[in-house]
């Protein structure tokens, strides 16, 4: 009995809780079960039977919830018009509003959305069921009666603020002016996919009104939001399709059943503390210190594929020479043989074991590049063919091969025991070879996932292949960064952004960095490291057709030194253009916050993050932290906190030697001019020359 839904939920209690709801049979069978253990026997239980443990808990949860009435969510629901209404007292004063639709299997979005095809069915048959889950939520569930139909709800978010559910391109805090088509709800490299959720997702929607949408992962997603900008109004629209592509596509026409908790409080912060502790896992301790404090080099942006021992060397001395700290050297892409081996290419890098050495000599850590592909030309694509590590077509046959931006390969099978110890093991191995310390991990998203294989059929949420991803990797150490998220807030390692380019603006540039920050704190995802400063680099010019990803423009001065700025008040830092590549006030201002960083805000992150994993919290704060009923800090999306104690107020437009700062209610002390300032008001016009961040330490919350 337990065993399906471990291989389904693994350790997620609510997934388990979920999948009970849905099979009341095995609801009464754990009733017997809790009714048999004392509470004593049960915690015997969890610690001799893990799997057994977390089913028969979830039950008694669950049982418990059952005789519960929710106090601050109420639905009503007309059959009629199929338009549904979220209430707390009467549906008069309703705070969230939408309707409930259907589509049959194997249309496109488009169509979707357009009643006059042959994708919206005549007669409507889906039943919509609720069941409170404590006070202050209520479970949401759309049921299709017949085969090859699927139900949705589009919910009008115009009412409030909202924030969540994923990275992206185009990243604001809160919403705003953001339409994203029909898609499946799964994690995406959103650099060559700029219509896409991103790289770090979860299924977790907030907003200003204190109402919280969440979405277990045991329902198959589809997915858009849509704002709508007619002549006489504007309004927003999230909406919802239980549906995976394999529905869409037409290959499964089972009905979905579709599960969305909706959560109400009296603001967003207790909203998001009450579903944060009941929906997400919490860190189970903290990265390396040391990459918290001092920053990493990596060759990426500099070099890119352009690397080989003398370059790296030579890197490394200069930043000894300029005067610059480290927490470790990061070589990036095509210092192997081949794509898929752990190794360093003879050509490029004659002598990897003393390079390496030299480089611990001189106080550097070591880390390398890896992502779970292997080329078809290379060793390791022939030895995982023959043990069955990478992942196979729809068959089992053959290796399900994919195009990713170095070429064509397979892709680790995560769900293999066995491709993960063997992939593990070559890793190990590589560290101690080489002396190497450890590892920056790429991809990882549903991007490069073959969509014809053999898990395909047992995944409702193919998101999967990002937990287990990170879970695999996650056994390397505390010393590795991950680039993608989903479900995996319990592991201890870095969360790096996705490539951000070298513009100013919220289209992935230098005004998306604080906004994707907030986003991915709000997640789940408290440890971040920040991508390059001064962005990638590319060159999409000079690219001409090739490879725009191989090609470099340096950075804008203004804009690398802005940059720099706002990353010494994240969690770390990291380079790759460096400092002198322009002139010695840029050096000069780099060495200023690298020290503000190591002295002023690592003590601060560093405790935070003991907190985090205790609550779940982010280490860098929206200003609705302070103030939740706050309009003022609840539409701020170029400030934040540092914890509850720093506030931060960056420069993330060009030309800019002024700013408008708003300071929450409180009292504040200037950290430029030690004056004391009253909160709850903008300071216009505040002075930021180029080298000048303002910050405000706060002496009194109110």
């Amino acid at each position: 009995i337990c065993y399906p839904l471990i291989q389904v939920c693994q350790t997620d209690i609510f997934c388990i809780r979920t999948c009970l709801l849905q099979r009341p049979y095995l609801l009464r069978v754990f009733s017997l079960l809790i009714t048999f253990y004392s509470s004593r026997g049960i915690e015997m239980e969890r610690r001799w039977f893990p799997l057994f443990g977390r089913v028969v808990a979830s039950s008694s949860l669950l049982l418990l919830v059952y005789g519960v009435t929710s106090e601050n969510v109420q639905l009503k629901y007309d059959e009629n018009s199929r338009q549904v209404s979220f209430y707390s007292a009467t549906p008069d004063d309703a705070w969230l509003y939408g309707h409930v639709f259907e589509t049959y299997a194997g249309c496109q979005g488009q169509d979707i959305d357009t009643a006059a095809t042959n994708c919206i069915p005549e007669v409507f048959s889906t039943t919509l069921n609720t069941n409170a889950y404590k006070t202050d939520c209520m479970n949401v569930n759309l049921s299709p009666s017949k085969p090859g139909i699927h139900a949705g709800v589009c919910l009008d978010v115009g009412l409030g603020l909202w924030y969540g559910g994923s990275e992206l391109q185009y990243q604001r805090w809160p919403y705003r002016d953001l339409t994203l088509p029909w898609q499946p709800y799964v994690s995406n490299d959103i650099v060559p996919l700029n219509m896409s959720v991103g790289n770090v997702l979860e299924r977790y929607w907030l907003s200003s009104k204190g109402v919280g949408i969440f979405i277990p992962e045991t329902s198959p997603v589809y997915f858009k939001h849509l704002r709508k900008n007619n002549d006489t109004n504007i309004s927003d629209e999230l909406c919802f399709l239980g549906a995976n592509d394999l529905n869409i596509r037409g290959f499964v026409n089972k009905p979905v059943t579709l599960d969305i908790l909706v959560c109400k409080t009296e603001n967003i912060l207790l909203t998001h503390k009450l579903m944060t502790s009941e929906f997400f896992p919490r860190p189970v301790g903290q990265p390396d210190a040391r990459m918290f404090k001092s920053p990493i080099w990596s060759t990426w942006a500099k070099f890119k594929v352009d690397i080989d021992q003398e370059k790296v060397l030579t890197y490394a001395e200069e930043i000894i020479e300029h005067g610059f700290s480290n927490s470790q050297i990061e070589i990036d892409d095509m210092f192997s043989t081949h794509y898929g081996e752990f190794d360093f290419s003879p050509a490029k890098f004659p002598k990897p074991e003393h390079m390496v050495a030299t480089l611990k000599r001189k106080g550097f850590r070591v880390t390398v590049w890896v992502t779970p592909f292997a080329n078809t030309d290379s060793p390791s694509f022939a030895e995982g063919m023959v043990g069955g590590y990478w992942l196979t077509d729809a068959d089992g046959q053959a290796p399900a091969l994919v195009k990713w931006w170095q070429g064509i390969g397979g892709t680790l099978d995560v769900e293999n025991e066995e491709a993960v110890d063997w992939f593990v093991s070559r890793l190990e191995q590589m560290k101690r070879k080489y002396g190497v310390d450890s590892f920056k991990f790429d991809a990882g998203e549903v991007t490069y996932v073959p969509a014809f294989q053999r898990h395909m059929w047992a995944w409702p949420d193919p998101t999967r292949y990002t937990t287990k991803y990170v879970q695999a990797v996650a056994r390397l150490g505390h010393m590795i960064e991950v680039r993608c998220g989903y479900r995996s807030q319990s592991f201890p390692v870095f969360v790096r952004m996705g490539d951000k380019e070298s513009r100013w603006g919220w289209d992935n540039g230098l005004r998306s960095l604080v906004p994707t920050v907030l986003t991915m704190g709000i997640l789940g995802y408290p440890y971040i490291l920040p991508d390059m400063i001064g962005g990638n680099g590319y060159d999409y010019d000079a690219a001409d057709g090739t490879n725009p990803f191989t090609t470099t423009e340096l950075p804008d001065r203004e804009l690398y030194i802005r940059w720099l700025e706002v990353t010494a008040y994240l969690p770390a830092m990291q380079f790759s253009f460096v400092p002198w590549q322009y002139d010695a006030e840029v050096v000069r201002i780099a060495r200023k916050y690298v020290q503000i960083h190591e002295d002023v805000v690592t003590p601060i992150v560093l405790r935070e993050a003991k907190e985090a994993q205790e609550t779940g919290y982010p280490i860098i704060r929206p200003l609705w932290w302070l103030a939740p009923d706050d309009l003022d800090a609840l539409e701020c999306e170029d400030e934040f906190v540092v914890g509850d104690l720093l506030l931060v107020a960056p420069v993330v437009e060009c030309g800019a030697r002024t700013r408008n700062v708003y300071l929450p209610p409180g009292v504040w002390e200037d950290e430029g001019s030690g004056e004391t300032v009253q909160g709850g008001l903008w300071l216009r016009e505040y002075s930021v020359p180029l080298d000048h961040v303002p910050t405000f330490r706060l002496i009194k919350h109110v």
